[in-house]
């Protein structure tokens, strides 16, 4: 099949295949005129308050697991602990759901009793988890301040929390994600990720995963080994390719320089990620945080590894992946009143930007 390469200075709708949702390039807004003048929003805090420093263990609940290097003598490196505020938390019978053989089966708002009328104030038990992981026992605001083999436990840890959740608890649904900066939802500084599972999915996650399923059906193939193997084709929103993982600002990108980093072979669940594959994927999100952070200097950004919904795992429909975006726009009327968002850098002009700084 051949490409044509795609006008990135024209506004233009996209649609994002995924979740049946339409996005308005319009590079036009990034020159309009700005009254407001942007300062970066800087939390200060001191290294004798914060609780995830080495010597402040005591202020944060028992770890459920620590990671160290050999050279270390003992001392953590990764400490994974329980959130000492969570958003979820597990009931005193954790909820075991039977295996899913449709998505509404375990969709967040189902599982409460019909009755004949409409009851517009459902609600049901959720259960679940909601954990810390904390990525160095140094005052480190970045990642990118981790060395390589740090950086690989940062990973285990990611991938051995998953595996507790999606493997062992029968969690329906678990997602590591991270948030750096205020606008990006972090309250502290000291460089860390949290950990949600529950017992229900998301709505939007069983709306994507039947989007690729449906996808499946009508093409005979994953909709990301599609993506994968157009976009190393087109090569126009590649950022970094390697002979594992391909790191792209997809098509129908939301939010301006979105980057997301897919194993270029069929792989369902990050958690069975081992040994070089895992080493290779750390180091590889290192360069890919380096990146947004020379071309976006003390932005915010949020990460996210979606994984298979217990349910689905080694499924032929649903490829794990990492997303990551920049918080350099601000989601305005428009988005809110429409669910369509307007994006002003098109992935044509963000992923050369970024595959062109030296890292």
């Amino acid at each position: 099949m051949s490409y044509q390469r795609e006008d990135a200075t024209s506004t233009e709708m996209r649609h994002d295949w995924l979740l049946d949702r339409w996005v308005i390039m319009a590079p036009e807004r990034t020159s309009r005129p700005d009254d407001f003048e942007r300062k970066s929003v800087k939390v200060v805090q001191q290294v004798e308050d914060c609780p995830f420093c080495q010597g402040h263990e005591y202020e944060t609940p028992s770890a459920l697991a620590e990671y160290s290097v050999a050279k270390s003598s003992g001392t953590w490196q990764v400490r994974v602990v329980p959130n000492k505020f969570p958003a979820v938390r597990a009931n005193a019978a954790f909820v075991q759901s039977a295996s899913c053989d449709l998505l509404s089966d375990c969709v967040m708002g189902d599982g409460v009793e019909m009755t004949s009328e409409i009851d517009l104030f459902q609600k049901r038990n959720l259960s679940g988890g909601h954990e810390v992981i904390v990525e160095s026992p140094r005052h480190l605001s970045s990642m990118t301040q981790l060395d390589r083999e740090a950086m690989y436990l940062v990973f285990e840890a990611y991938r051995d929390r998953l595996a507790r959740w999606l493997e062992h608890d029968d969690a329906e649904y678990a997602v590591v994600f991270k948030n750096v900066g205020p606008d990006a939802g972090a309250s502290l500084i000291h460089t860390h990720s949290q950990l949600i599972a529950t017992d229900v999915l998301p709505t939007d996650i069983a709306r994507s995963t039947a989007r690729m399923q449906l996808f499946y059906e009508r093409e005979g193939e994953c909709l990301f080994c599609r993506t994968i193997q157009d976009e190393v084709q087109l090569q126009n929103r590649v950022v970094e390719c390697t002979d594992d993982f391909l790191v792209y600002c997809p098509f129908a990108s939301r939010l301006p320089s979105l980057v997301t980093i897919v194993p270029r072979t069929h792989q369902s669940q990050f958690e069975m990620l081992d040994g070089a594959p895992l080493e290779h994927l750390a180091w590889l999100t290192h360069r890919t945080i380096r990146r947004i952070e020379k071309c976006f200097p003390e932005a915010a950004y949020n990460l996210v590894i979606h994984t298979s919904p217990r349910f689905l795992k080694g499924s032929s429909i649903f490829h794990w992946r990492i997303e990551l975006f920049p918080r350099i726009t601000k989601i305005a009327g428009f988005e809110w009143g429409s669910d369509c968002f307007i994006n002003p850098i098109p992935p044509e002009i963000a992923a050369p930007r970024l595959r062109h700084i030296l890292v």
